[in-house]
C-alpha cells in the first residue's frame, strides 16, 4: 500500500500588496513633490496641480485612500457576517473603522478640523486614536485569536503612521517659510476638487 504524495503548497502570492504598497508611496511622493514645487518654487502644471493634491477631493491620492477604505470596509464586514462570538464583534469594529474613515475622506474631516482649530488638533486627535486604539484592537485580536487581526492592525498603524507623518512633514514645510508656502487656489472651474 502506497500513500500519494502530499499536495504541494500553494505560494502565497502577495503582488498585489506591493503593488498598492508601491501605488500608494508613488502617488503621495509624488503628490508631496508637486505640493513643494507649487509652493516654494514653480507650477509647472497650469492649474491641474489639483490632481496630485494630498487634499483635494477629486486627486488622485485622495481616491486612492478612499477606494482603499471602501474595500477595507467590505471585506471586513463580510468576514463579520460569516464570523460568529468575539470574532463577528471584532471584525464589526474594523468595518466601522472602515466606514468612519471613508466617511471622513469624503467629508474632508481632516480640512474641516484644521479650519476649527489648526493642525495640531487634528495631530493630536490622530495620534491619540492611534495611540489607544490600535493597541486595544490588536490585544483584543490576539486575546480573542482573530485570524488576520495581526495583520490588519498592522496595516491601520502603517496608515496611520504615513498619515500622521506627513501631516507633521507638510507642516514643517509651512512653518520653515509661511509666506511662501500657500497651496495655490485652483481655478474656479476647478473648485469643486478643493476641500
Amino acid at each position: 500500500m502506497t500513500l500519494a504524495p502530499p499536495a504541494p503548497a500553494r505560494a502565497r502570492d502577495d503582488t498585489w500588496l506591493w503593488a498598492l504598497a508601491g501605488l500608494a508611496l508613488g502617488l503621495f511622493g509624488l503628490g508631496f513633490v508637486v505640493r513643494w514645487r507649487c509652493t516654494v518654487g514653480s507650477c509647472s502644471l497650469g492649474g491641474a496641480e489639483w490632481v496630485f493634491d494630498l487634499d483635494a477631493v477629486g486627486g488622485l491620492p485622495r481616491l486612492f485612500t478612499t477606494s482603499l477604505f471602501v474595500a477595507s470596509a467590505v471585506c471586513a464586514g463580510r468576514v463579520a457576517v460569516r464570523s460568529r462570538g468575539t470574532h463577528r464583534l471584532w471584525w464589526s469594529a474594523v468595518t466601522l473603522i472602515g466606514v468612519g474613515l471613508v466617511f471622513a475622506k469624503l467629508v474632508s474631516a481632516h480640512s474641516v478640523l484644521e479650519g476649527w482649530d489648526g493642525a495640531g488638533a487634528t495631530l493630536a486627535l490622530g495620534s491619540l486614536a492611534s495611540v489607544v486604539g490600535l493597541p486595544v484592537l490588536g490585544v483584543l485580536g490576539r486575546v480573542w485569536r482573530v485570524p488576520g487581526a495581526r495583520a490588519v492592525v498592522l496595516a491601520l498603524a502603517v496608515y496611520a503612521l504615513a498619515a500622521l507623518g506627513l501631516d507633521v512633514l507638510t507642516g514643517a514645510v509651512a512653518v520653515a517659510d509661511p509666506a511662501r508656502c500657500r497651496w495655490p487656489r485652483p481655478r474656479s472651474s476647478r473648485s469643486w476638487a478643493r476641500r
